[in-house]
């Protein structure tokens, strides 16, 4: 029986449930793993400021794996252990060259989200995002004048861009179907979504894998004993790379098909059922 050495937990659609919550369950789950030795790390696309740090470090939490893996952090004091990210010209230039207009934009700089304020109306009419990301959004962005002239000014290194999208009164998508086409066409840069048809680019290379890779490195832990949990098209590189594999019931359809196992759904302790399945030493789920 597979039992992990390094558990790394995605948050929006799986740690966290459609209300922002970590179910009593997954956290008794978690804090078993802790209690046997086991490293748990957060794997997302949020940048640092939007990790829940007070409930991580509570639940034995140390690192996480920020923005698609971009930057890796020591949660207690904010340490960046690894970066790599955008350069001021590269993101600049990108951002002047989207095809639309139509998109609330965030950038990811040192662990702080910032974002244009004359776009967070989108975010308020979004008609897929839940109650709960966008509260999130609008408690965690700096809001700028303009994007890119603040990067430019700061000459600032950006770990992660991400796009949610105007939508029209149907809840079609504006322009994002040319906005990939266009990002797609950079070579420079690594283009995925991260949930709720947004879109989110980080320099080319960067992954949550590579994040993994780093942190598994770090701890002395071979990454053949990870595990991985996640539902978007940004998680299928580091449950790829981990050595088992977990799928929300929730995910996308092209997570599911490559992961070792699917678990229950984010609002369903899919990942405490995960953890107890896998990373109890009795084999079997506690049923407490």
């Amino acid at each position: 029986m597979f039992t992990p050495k390094l558990i790394a937990l995605d948050l929006d659609g799986t740690l966290l449930s459609d209300t922002g919550e970590i179910t009593p369950y997954t956290k008794s789950q978690i804090r078993s793993a802790v209690n046997r030795g086991i490293s748990v790390v957060i794997s997302s696309g949020r940048p640092l400021t939007g990790i829940p740090a007070k409930e991580a470090l509570e639940l034995g939490i140390s690192y996480a794996i920020t923005t698609n893996g971009a930057a890796v952090y020591r949660i207690a004091d904010g340490l960046c252990l690894y970066e790599n990210g955008l350069s001021p010209d590269l993101s600049t230039d990108i951002l002047t060259h989207l095809p639309s207009r139509h998109q609330q934009i965030d950038v990811f700089i040192q662990g702080i989200a910032y974002t244009q304020a004359s776009a967070l109306h989108i975010i308020d009419n979004s008609l897929i995002l839940p109650k709960s990301l966008k509260k999130y959004i609008r408690a965690t962005r700096r809001q700028v004048e303009n994007i890119t002239d603040y990067i430019l000014e700061k000459q600032a290194t950006v770990q992660k861009v991400t796009m949610n999208f105007e939508q029209n009164p149907d809840g079609t998508f504006i322009s994002r179907q040319t906005t990939h086409n266009y990002l797609s066409s950079r070579p420079e840069i690594n283009v995925v979504c991260g949930g709720y048809m947004n879109l989110e680019f980080t320099k080319a290379g960067v992954s949550k894998a590579k994040g993994l890779l780093f942190l598994c490195n770090y701890l002395g832990i071979p990454v053949e004993t990870s595990m991985a949990c996640g539902d978007s098209e940004n998680d299928l590189d580091i449950l790829k790379a981990a050595g088992l594999s977990v799928a929300m019931e929730n995910a996308d359809h092209s997570v599911k098909d490559i992961c070792d196992y699917v678990t229950s759904s984010c609002n369903e302790d899919g990942v405490g059922h995960a953890i107890a399945r896998f990373a109890n030493t009795s084999g079997k789920e506690d049923e407490n």
